[in-house]
C-alpha cells in the first residue's frame, strides 16, 4: 500500500511540475500547472496602475506646493491662481436669456410649489421646482438642492425628504434635475421614453466622451446649470441674494462642491457624501462618471480640497459617513487641509465637518447638522430637528406634460451644445509635434531593464517565444510574443499591434503569409489589452462593455489611452533593439483598429519603422462629436482635447508618403476580405 501511494504521488507531481506538454500561452506562466509568476499575478491591472502612478506623482507635487503656502497673502494668491485655472473652461459660455416659464403650481398647507423651466443655454432646458414656504422672512434665504444619481432626479424620496424639511423650516428651495436625469434625458428613446444608453452615470459618461474630445468636460455643463440656477433665484423678489446656500448628496455633493467653488454668490455650501481627495478616491473606488472629472484637473494642479480653498473663508460644511464609498480618510484629510486656508484668512470657524455612522446615505444626524448649518449661516434661527414629511408622487413634480423635455419641448442636448461651442482650433506656431505629444500625454521615459524568457509553444507551423519586459519604473511588465517559423533566417521584423491582443493574432490568416515571406513577427499586449486587460474593472461609466472610467482617469492626469499604449510600444521596440538576432533586420509594423493611433504616435516621434501597414482604421475623433450615438468600442482610441487640433490621419503627414499604406477596412462578416498578398508585398518592398 505504501509503495502504491508513493508511486501515485510521484506520477502526480511529475505531471504537475513541468512535464505536461499542454503549455500555457501566457507570458507570465511559471510552468507549474496553471500558475503565474507571483509578482505579476495582478499585472492585468497595468493600465490602471500606470495612470494611478501618474496621478499620484502630480498630486504629490501639488501637496508639496500647498505645504509651502503659509500667510494670508500667499493663500489669496493661491486662490486667484486656482480660480483662473478652474474657470477657464467655462469662458466659452455666455449668460443668455433664461426665458423662465412657470408651467404649474401645487399647494400644500405650509408651502407652495412652482414648476419651473428655464434655459441655461439657448434651447437647453433646465427643469425644476421652486418650493416657497408660506410662513417666511421677506426676503427669505434660499437653498439650491442638487440631486445625486437618481433616475427621477430631485423627486427621489430621500431628496424630497431633505427638500421639504428645509421648506417647512422657512427656507425657499430650488431643486432641479441634473443632466441625464429626471425630465432631462439626453438620449431618450421616443418609443419608450427611457434612455437608450442606460442609467444616469451612463448618460453622463457617454456624453462625457464627446465633450472630452473638444477639450472640455461635461462637468462644465453641470456647473453652468448651477450658475444659471443662481441667476434664476436673482429674478425672484422672495429671495435674499445675500443668503444663498447649496447642498446635495452623492452626485449632488459633487455638483454642490463644483458649483460653489465657481459662483461667489453662494454664501454657504454643504456637500454631502462626496468630499475626499483624488488620491484616496483613485486608491479606493477609482474615478467616477464623467461629470466628476473636470478637464485635466489633476494635471492642472487642482485636487478636491481646492474646491474648498476657492471658497475660503465662506461657510462650508463637509458632510460624511464612516462607511461611504467616497473615502472617509480622504474627507478627513481634506478637512485638515482646508482648515489651513480658513485659518490664514481669519475665519477658522467657517469650515465644519460632520461624520456619522453609516454608508452612502443621508443619516438623521447629518440631515440635522445640515439644517443647523444653514440656520446659522443663512441667519434663519429655528428647530433643526428632521421630521417626517408627506412626499409628492413623481408625476406631481413634472414640469413638462410628458415627463421629458425631449418629447415635450424638443430642446437641445449636451451633444448639440458641444457641437455649438466646439470650433476648430489651428495648432499654434512652433513645434506641431510637441503640441501633439502634449495633447496625447506621451512621455517616453521608461527604460527596459530585462526581457524575461518564459518558454515557447507551437501554433500550426509557427513557433511562439514568450517574454515579459520589465522596466525601470517597476510599474508593470509588458507581455510579448516573438513569432517565427522554425529554422527561419531573420530578414525583417514585423511588429504587429493587434487590438485584441497577441494571442488573438495567432488566429489571423495573414500571419502565416507574413511569416512565409521571411518575417519574424513581434507582438505585445499593450495596456488594456490581452493579458493587460482587467476583467474586474468596470467603474460606473461602463458603457456597452467598455470601461470609460479608464479614459476619465487618463483625462484627469493629462494623458490618454493611445499615449500610454504608444509608450508601451516604445518599450517593445527597446526589446527588439536589444535582441542580437534582429541586428540587421528591417523593422516594419502592421497596426489595426484602435491601435493605429498609438502606433502612429510612436512612429512620428521615434522614426523606427520603414513601412507601416494600417488595417481596419477607426473613425476620426470628430466622429464622436458629430455622431450622437457613436460606437463605444472606439472610445479607447480617443485623445482628450485632440478634435480641432489633429486627427489620427493628420499624423501621416509627418511620415514619408511611401512608408504608409491604408488597407480596406475589415468586414466583420468577411474577416478575410483584406487582400493578404497585398499587405505582404507592401511590407517586402
Amino acid at each position: 500500500m505504501k509503495y502504491k501511494l508513493t508511486l501515485f504521488f510521484f506520477i502526480y507531481f511529475l505531471g504537475y511540475y513541468g512535464y505536461s506538454q499542454d503549455f500555457s500561452p501566457s507570458s507570465f506562466a511559471n510552468n507549474q500547472g496553471e500558475g503565474k509568476w507571483m509578482v505579476y499575478k495582478d499585472n492585468f491591472r497595468a493600465l490602471y496602475r500606470i495612470l494611478y502612478n501618474e496621478a499620484e506623482d502630480l498630486l504629490g507635487k501639488r501637496s508639496e506646493y500647498v505645504s509651502t503656502i503659509q500667510t494670508k497673502a500667499d493663500w489669496i494668491d493661491y486662490q486667484k491662481e486656482l480660480k483662473q485655472k478652474y474657470r477657464a473652461s467655462l469662458m466659452k459660455f455666455k449668460k443668455t436669456p433664461l426665458n423662465t416659464r412657470i408651467t404649474g403650481q401645487l399647494e400644500r398647507e405650509k408651502f407652495t410649489v412652482e414648476k419651473i423651466i428655464f434655459e441655461s443655454h439657448p434651447g437647453f432646458y433646465v427643469t425644476g421646482c421652486l418650493f416657497i414656504p408660506k410662513k417666511r422672512q421677506h426676503p427669505a434665504p434660499a437653498i439650491i438642492y442638487c440631486s445625486g444619481h437618481s433616475d427621477n432626479g430631485f423627486r427621489s424620496e430621500g431628496y424630497q425628504r431633505s427638500i421639504i424639511n428645509f421648506v417647512e423650516k422657512g427656507f425657499i428651495v430650488f431643486a432641479y434635475d441634473p443632466i441625464g436625469q429626471g425630465e432631462r434625458l439626453q438620449y431618450m428613446d421616443e418609443t419608450t421614453g427611457k434612455s437608450q444608453i442606460g442609467g444616469p452615470t451612463t448618460e453622463h459618461s457617454y456624453a462625457g466622451i464627446q465633450t472630452l474630445l473638444t477639450g472640455s468636460s461635461i462637468s462644465d455643463y453641470f456647473i453652468w446649470d448651477g450658475v444659471r440656477a443662481v441667476d434664476f433665484l436673482e429674478t425672484r423678489k422672495e429671495v435674499d441674494m445675500n443668503r444663498i446656500g447649496i447642498t446635495g448628496r452623492s452626485g449632488g455633493g459633487t455638483q454642490t462642491a463644483l458649483i460653489a467653488a465657481y459662483d461667489e454668490r453662494i454664501h454657504a455650501a454643504a456637500p454631502e457624501c462626496y468630499i475626499t481627495t483624488f488620491k484616496r478616491l483613485l486608491q479606493s473606488i477609482g474615478p467616477q462618471d464623467a461629470e466628476q472629472n473636470p478637464y485635466m484637473s489633476i494635471k492642472k494642479g487642482i485636487d478636491i480640497p481646492d474646491l474648498l480653498h476657492m471658497r475660503s473663508p465662506k461657510p462650508t460644511l463637509i458632510v460624511t459617513t464612516t462607511h461611504d464609498f467616497f473615502s472617509q480618510q480622504g474627507a478627513r484629510e481634506t478637512f485638515k487641509e482646508a482648515k489651513k486656508s480658513y485659518n490664514a484668512l481669519g475665519i477658522a470657524d467657517n469650515i465644519l465637518f460632520v461624520e456619522d455612522m453609516g454608508g452612502h446615505q443621508s443619516t438623521k444626524k447629518n440631515r440635522e447638522a445640515v439644517n443647523s448649518f444653514f440656520m446659522k449661516f443663512l441667519n434663519l434661527p429655528g428647530d433643526p430637528t428632521d421630521h417626517e414629511v408627506t412626499l409628492f408622487k413623481d408625476e406631481e413634480l413634472w414640469t413638462t406634460s410628458t415627463g421629458q423635455v425631449a418629447s415635450s419641448l424638443k430642446g437641445n442636448t449636451v451633444f448639440e451644445l458641444n457641437q455649438r461651442y466646439y470650433s476648430a482650433k489651428s495648432l499654434p506656431q512652433g513645434s506641431v509635434k510637441d503640441k501633439i505629444k502634449t495633447t496625447a500625454g506621451i512621455n517616453f521615459d521608461r527604460k527596459l531593464t530585462a526581457a524575461v524568457f518564459t518558454g515557447k509553444f507551437s501554433k500550426g507551423e509557427a513557433v511562439v517565444e514568450k517574454y515579459f519586459i520589465e522596466n525601470d519604473k517597476n510599474d508593470y511588465a509588458l507581455p510579448v510574443y516573438v513569432i517565427k517559423k522554425e529554422g527561419m533566417k531573420v530578414q525583417n521584423v514585423v511588429v504587429w499591434n493587434h487590438p485584441s491582443g497577441k494571442e488573438k493574432l495567432l488566429e489571423e490568416p495573414t500571419l502565416m503569409n507574413i511569416l512565409n515571406a521571411g518575417n519574424v513577427v513581434v507582438s505585445a499586449d499593450l495596456p488594456g489589452i490581452g493579458e493587460l486587460y482587467d476583467p474586474e474593472f468596470r467603474g460606473d461609466g461602463f458603457v456597452q462593455g467598455v470601461p470609460f472610467n479608464y479614459i476619465f482617469i487618463a483625462n484627469l492626469t493629462g494623458k490618454s489611452i493611445p499615449g500610454v499604449q504608444a509608450e508601451a510600444i516604445d518599450l517593445m521596440m527597446q526589446f527588439v533593439a536589444s535582441n542580437d538576432n534582429f541586428n540587421d533586420a528591417t523593422l516594419n509594423v502592421v497596426t489595426e483598429g484602435t491601435l493605429i493611433s498609438p502606433s502612429l504616435l510612436h512612429a512620428i516621434f521615434k522614426n523606427t519603422f520603414k513601412k507601416i501597414a494600417v488595417l481596419d482604421p477607426p473613425p476620426p475623433g470628430s466622429y464622436f462629436v458629430e455622431t450622437k450615438y457613436y460606437d463605444p468600442l472606439f472610445a479607447f482610441s480617443i485623445v482628450p482635447g485632440s478634435v480641432g487640433s489633429y486627427e489620427w490621419k493628420d499624423l501621416l503627414a509627418f511620415l514619408p508618403n511611401t512608408s504608409v499604406k491604408i488597407f480596406a477596412a475589415k468586414n466583420k462578416q468577411q474577416p478575410d476580405k483584406i487582400n493578404q498578398p497585398e499587405i505582404v508585398d507592401f511590407l517586402r518592398k
